[in-house]
């Protein structure tokens, strides 16, 4: 698929254009190679080398988004000890992009590493870490399929505006009166399963009543 997954290194910077060119910044490349590659790129002028254009359109769309995959991964849970260590951002940054890979329908979207980290950080193996999420984004991909006619939370948000109708009158009232009655609010809290709202261990505590016992 491409060098840089498994390497322990993260892609942050574009390594390809939209028409399939290989990106020659020596910035770029060194920031994205291994280091066994770096050595060889100080030294070499982007002039002398070959260019190698893809021409598959899927692939080319999945490495234009690997860079944004390690820009999320470094954002994400920054407050932990446990990400202070190279190695486990390059984990999490490898499990996305082998998703983003097989599922090619959906990709990568924003979020998915917030919901991926939980696996990073509770399986020493990167393998059975895959394994989970790639289960856990069987039940919630569809949250990240959006099209021109729908957003992928959309039905969740109408069933959320119903219950809070029937339960709690006055404050769907008061949401309406406010402009919130479409409950677009809570479109976060859904997408990423109140891992933004919550402290790590309390979504936890969240993912077991509820997304634990169905994985």
């Amino acid at each position: 698929m491409d060098p840089h997954v498994g390497s322990g290194k993260i892609i942050t910077a574009p390594i390809i254009t939209e028409d399939g060119v290989p990106i020659k910044d020596p910035l770029v490349l060194l920031e994205a190679a291994t280091p066994d590659q770096q050595a060889s790129l100080i030294s070499t002028k982007n002039g002398d080398e070959a260019d190698h254009r893809l021409t598959d359109k899927q692939t080319i769309e999945w490495k234009l988004t690997l860079h944004q995959i390690g820009l999320d991964v470094l954002r994400t849970d920054r407050s932990m000890v446990f990400y202070e260590k190279k190695e486990n951002l390059s984990k999490l940054w490898d499990i996305l992009a082998v998703y983003a890979w097989i599922d090619k329908e959906v990709g990568y979207c924003q979020g998915m590493s917030d919901l991926c980290s939980p696996m990073i950080v509770l399986l020493n193996d990167e393998a059975d870490a895959f394994w989970c999420f790639e289960r856990l984004m069987r039940r919630l991909r569809g949250n990240f399929r959006c099209t021109q006619q729908s957003v992928g939370v959309e039905n969740q948000l109408q069933h959320l505006a119903s219950i809070i109708q029937v339960l709690d009158p006055k404050l769907h009232d008061h949401l309406e009166t406010l402009g919130g009655g479409d409950y677009l609010f809570a479109f976060r809290m859904f997408m990423v399963l109140f891992r933004r709202e919550l402290s790590f261990g309390d979504s936890l505590y969240l993912w077991g009543d509820d997304v634990g016992s169905r994985i």
